[in-house]
């Protein structure tokens, strides 16, 4: 990475823990600067976009601070961008996910990926418990599978089906965007990462070229995640 290069870290104040992700940063010698002004994250040369607690309570502040036009179109720019947890989820068309005063089914998104997130299925759950007992959320270490032959280069020298922290209660579901016209014609080479809790649901996108987004924690997850994070310095 250029010495000059400094890494943008979103900070729409959601509660986000930034400094563990900081840390990691520092740790691989990377700088990084936190902003919440959308002309920073313009001129950003990457971008990663955290997030941790709910959909609904990160959009509201995403909105506070007039981010979602900057957000959108920094994401779309083919600049390296990443979504992490709520970050991924918010790029994402809906959520089910909205406290009661928010007084609303379905929140927006940003609509980046056409795909919609909601809660593990409940009904699943209760044929499971009867095997094993399936808490939510869903917390704890999980195995991340790409389609084979990937070549996404944020899982460099990580095999494939390795272990990465997860702390989360919704998902988007791959069904979304299977056999999706509008999504094949805005990212044709788009694929998807896959992990099973209940059900598989996609714990990493990444569009063909420098969008990236992951529902998994890399800053809290060890070596593959130290590894993924270079990577992404490395773009």
């Amino acid at each position: 990475m250029p010495s000059n290069t400094k890494i943008c870290i979103i900070d729409y104040q959601g509660g986000g823990n930034l400094f563990s992700l900081e840390n990691s940063f520092t740790h691989l010698g990377a700088s990084t600067y936190r902003t919440s002004d959308p002309d920073e994250i313009n001129k950003a040369d990457k971008v990663i976009f955290p997030g941790v607690g709910s959909f609904a309570n990160a959009m509201s502040q995403i909105h506070k601070f007039n981010l979602a036009d900057s957000i959108i179109q920094k994401a779309t720019s083919g600049v390296p961008f990443m979504g992490i947890c709520v970050g991924m989820q918010v790029l994402c068309a809906s959520s089910s996910e909205s406290p009661i005063e928010h007084d609303i089914e379905i929140v927006d998104g940003l609509n980046v990926f056409e795909t919609h997130v909601r809660k593990f299925d409940f009904l699943k759950i209760r044929q499971a418990e009867t095997e094993e007992k399936i808490k939510i959320p869903h917390m704890g270490w999980n195995q991340v599978t790409l389609p084979d032959n990937s070549k996404n280069p944020l899982f460099k020298d990580i095999e494939n089906s390795s272990d990465f922290y997860f702390v989360h209660s919704y998902r988007a579901h791959a069904k979304d965007l299977k056999n999706n016209q509008s999504v094949e014609k805005r990212f044709p080479k788009l694929e998807y990462a896959l992990t099973n809790y209940i059900e598989d649901f996609i714990s990493h996108i990444w569009n063909g070229e420098n969008l990236f987004a992951c529902q998994f924690h890399p800053e809290k997850s060890s070596e593959a995640g130290l590894t993924f994070l270079k990577n992404f310095i490395n773009l």
